[in-house]
Order: C-alpha cells, then structure tokens, then sequence
C-alpha cells in the first residue's frame, strides 16, 4: 500500500516539475514531503481480545489466572504526503493565505496487549563443593499470549496557511485530515516455557519483557484480518521556508521546508469502537512555486 502510493506520488511530483509554469496567478505550490505521524494510541482493552481475534483457540481457553497488561506511550511511524495549493483570496499585491490540498499516508495505528502467567515451584538444592552453602532452584513455567491490532491511515489533507515574505519566511495555519484505516490485522502470539531458575521468595508474577527464545519455548501464532475502519485529524501546522536561490528559472523557485502539526486524532473501527488522543506531526520536504 505504501509503495503504491509513493510511486502515484512520485508521477505526480514529476509531471507537475516537468510542466510549463501556469498562467493563472492563483497557483501556489506543489509540496512533496515526508516524516513521522506520532500519537499516542488508545490503550487496548482485556474485552477487545477476543473481539479483534475472534474464534481464536489460543484465547478460547480457561485464562482466570492469567494478568493481563496493556502499555499506552507515543508511536511516531512514517508518513508521505503530496499537496498543491492555491490562493483563492488573492488581490493585487496581496496574495493573502493558502489553501494547501493533498493526499498522504498517516502512517499505522499499533495496538498491543499482553496476558500471562507464571508459576514456579521448588525443583532441587544445590550444595557448593567448596563451601557447602546450598542453593534452592525452582522450576518455571510460564505461559504468555501477546496480542498486537494495527492498520495503516490513507486519507486526504487540507490546511489554510499564512506566511512572512522573503528568503527564509515562517508560516502557520489549521489543518484537517482524514481517511479510511486499511489492511487491519491482528496478531496473537502464545509461548509457552519450562526453565530451572534461581528461587525467588515471593510467587508473584514476574513482569513480561517480551519473547526471549529460552531453552524450552513453544511458541503458536494465529493471524486476523478486521474490518476497516475510519481516522479524522485537526492540527496547526508550524513551519519554517528556505529558497534555494534567488535567481534561475527553476531553483528560484524550489524551497525547502520544515513542519510541525501538534494534532489531535479521532479515530474509529468495527471492533474497538472510537477513540482519541493528542500528538504530533513532523514533515520535512519540497516546495515548488508555480
């Protein structure tokens, strides 16, 4: 899905470089940028196991002992947009702001659980031949299912922005994106271990530090495809505007430029319902004035 779309992207930005500067003084720019689309994902709840992974074996078992745990912290995955702008309110000796309309990829939306359990249980003494200090070791058994649900953002953007004029200028505006979230999937893996460890004094459950391949590990993994579902974006894109050159037909009008979008997203799918959560955008790239 992503390759398609920079390849699309790719054609376009190279058809447009490649065509005679329009007549209409409207035009504004053709943008060709990439980054990183960071949130922070709603945390997945223990009822929504089953519902992302239904009819799966490894959940549809008696899991009464098993802790469940679920992490909430900031994703940044990447992100590619291509946008054209006008200005619609432009008057003489004043072009006033700019209505940027793209198309990007907002990167994935990620979502993981863990459910495990531990039981440990006295397996032998161990005595030093040299001081004959004993040492208590217990056998380990633990079984943990970790559940991760992801899907891409495809979807359209618009922003209006205001600018300073010269070589480097600032700018800033609003924006809103938006689109479908496609190729949902959910992934349950179950491992299962047996391992002789040093005894500890307490029988709590240790913490989960993820599937570390020890002697005796099995491991199952099942696959799902879910429903699409939907994602909508508000932001206030901050950026900073370097021309290349000041002369020369084409550089003179080639720009670099750097962005920031703080944002907040509002997305939705079949099996989790709706939900929202605050983050930011950063996009680094190219500006061609027409």
């Amino acid at each position: 899905m992503l390759r398609t779309f920079l390849a699309f992207g790719f054609c376009l930005a190279c058809v447009t470089v490649s065509a005679e500067p329009p007549d209409s003084s409207s035009w504004g720019s053709v943008y060709v940028g990439g980054g990183a689309f960071g949130i922070a994902d709603a945390p997945l709840f223990r009822s929504e196991m089953n519902t992302l992974a239904p009819g799966s074996t490894i959940l549809n078992r008696e899991l009464g002992q098993h802790r469940f745990s679920n992490e909430t912290f900031e994703i940044g995955s990447g992100a590619v947009e291509f946008a054209l702008s006008i200005h619609p309110f432009k008057r003489p000796n004043a072009p006033g702001p700019e209505l940027r309309v793209g198309l990007c990829y907002a990167g994935t939306m990620n979502r993981s659980a863990t459910l495990q359990r531990t039981i440990r249980e006295p397996y032998d003494t161990l005595t030093s031949s040299q001081t004959g200090e004993q040492f208590l070791v217990d056998s380990v058994f633990r079984d943990r299912i970790w559940l991760d649900h992801s899907a891409e953002r495809m979807g359209v953007s618009a922003s209006l922005i205001w600018r300073t004029r010269g070589r480097w200028s600032l700018y800033g505006g609003v924006g809103f994106a938006g689109g479908p979230l496609l190729n949902a999937r959910t992934e349950v893996r179950w491992t299962v271990s047996n391992t002789v460890e040093p005894h500890r004094d307490t029988a709590d459950e240790e913490p989960y530090f993820g599937f570390n391949g020890e002697d005796g590990t099995d491991e199952v993994l099942e696959a799902y495809r879910n429903g699409n579902g939907w994602w909508l974006a508000t932001n206030l894109p901050i950026g900073l505007d370097f021309q290349l050159a000041r002369r020369g037909l084409f550089f003179s009008r080639l720009h670099l430029f750097n962005e920031v979008r703080p944002q907040m997203v509002v997305q939705g799918t079949r099996e989790s319902g709706t939900s929202s959560s605050f983050g930011a955008q950063s996009v680094f790239g190219l500006r061609l004035c027409l």
